[in-house]
């Protein structure tokens, strides 16, 4: 009886080493798993440092993304007379400002006021920390601190700084968050008629990691899309391409077992290309993440995971190579326009394998969450990973033949 338990186990890790051969004896796979992927960070190392844009945004002032348009109408000098901008941002502020030297309404309330008028809702915090947490908890896109002497410095026309917090990897509210604070600077000063006294945004990049902001946020794309799409591309052949698998199949191995091989040794495969693509990341630009190497190799190996599942699952439903590349442009195609870091993509952002993977890797290597903490992400990729194996099964027993 033990014999016969051990005997699907047996199976699936031979079919998994058979699997590792046929890719280690291919190399142009090889080549599109390892090299590519290397090549991508090393294009991307080589424009940051050659155009000198590596590592702006660290936490300095000026504007980053594109802008909001705002539309600014004559209300008269009240921000009751305006409404909102029906953009569904929320914001947070922290009034700190104590003085009081302005003839007439207290100015960081007023400029609070004209911040309220332009977003959906405006969340007052009684400490920066407040804030942070709010930030980081997404409940908030940005926050807005007023300091203590705002109203002092503007009475007498000198110039005033307040700070924009914003999440430095919502690349989609970034742009937001400076239309915003422009606009509402801009109608505080037309409702004071003020020319001279200025009110200076200064913007401050929160839960980015030591290093460059565009290497560590195009970086973790690039890492995370490389390591879903590069494997579902190579797996995507693996049972199209399989001759061999017509003979196996004579045997009492069934169709479950050899979707678990095919993915578990395109799993194995991803391991490596995780270590290779982490280490480029950190050691090209020298980032200093807030989480541990194990645990990035660990998410990177649940995006193969769901990448592999992915690749068995389209060449389960392919009947021929021809097709299985055709249904990949598709899945390609899609996942970089669902993938969230151009637009948004509202609830499939909770589900789609791409997103997850990228979610996980900015919470533990950007704002420090152990892995525990994201959990629910977790089982979100072992669930699609689990699913996209059982519908390939369920597919594949379905088919008299290979393709």
């Amino acid at each position: 009886m033990a014999q016969v338990l051990t005997k699907p186990s047996r199976r699936i890790r031979n079919m998994v080493m058979k699997e590792l051969r046929l890719i280690v004896k291919d190399k142009v796979a090889l080549v599109l798993i390892f090299l590519l992927p290397a090549v991508l960070i090393g294009m991307l190392a080589y424009v940051t440092d050659t155009s000198g844009i590596g590592g702006m945004g660290m936490g300095g002032g000026g504007f980053g993304g594109g802008d909001v348009n705002i539309t600014i109408t004559d209300n008269g000098g009240d921000p009751d007379n305006e409404t909102s901008s029906g953009l569904g941002l929320i914001f947070g502020v922290v009034d700190l400002d104590t003085t009081d030297t302005y003839d007439g309404e207290d100015l960081s309330e007023n400029l609070t006021a004209y911040f309220d008028l332009i977003v959906d809702e405006l969340i007052r915090y009684n400490t920066t920390a407040d804030a942070y947490r709010g930030l980081y908890e997404k409940e908030v896109i940005a926050y807005i601190v007023i300091p203590d002497g705002f109203e002092a410095n503007l009475t007498i026309n000198e110039p005033t700084y307040i700070e924009t917090h914003y999440d430095g990897n919502d690349m989609l509210g970034s742009a937001s968050v400076s239309g915003v604070v422009q606009g509402a600077t801009v109608l505080f000063r037309i409702s004071k008629l003020w020319i001279r006294s200025e009110v200076f945004p200064n913007m401050i990049i929160e839960f980015t990691p030591e290093g460059g902001y565009l290497e560590g946020v195009f970086g973790a794309f690039i890492v995370i899309f490389s390591s879903y799409l590069g494997i579902a591309m190579t797996s995507a052949q693996s049972i199209v391409g399989d001759v061999p698998l017509r003979r196996m199949l004579l045997t009492p191995t069934n169709k479950l077992e050899v979707i678990t091989a095919k993915v578990f040794g395109y799993v194995v495969i991803g391991f490596f290309q995780s270590l290779l693509l982490v280490t480029l990341w950190v050691l090209a630009f020298d980032l200093n993440l807030n989480t541990d190497f194990i645990s990035l190799v660990i998410i990177m190996s649940l995006s193969s995971l769901t990448g592999s599942a992915t690749g068995i699952l389209i060449s389960a439903v392919a009947g021929t190579r021809l097709q299985a590349n055709q249904m990949f442009l598709f899945v390609l195609f899609g996942t970089l326009i669902l993938s969230g870091f151009f637009i948004d993509v509202g609830v499939l952002d909770n589900y789609l394998p791409m997103n997850q993977g990228m979610g996980l890797l900015i919470d533990t290597a950007f704002k420090g969450l152990s892995l525990l903490d994201v959990f629910d992400r977790i089982m979100t990729l072992l669930g699609f990973s689990v699913i996209s194996m059982l519908a390939a099964s369920y597919i594949f027993s379905k088919k008299p033949t290979l393709g």
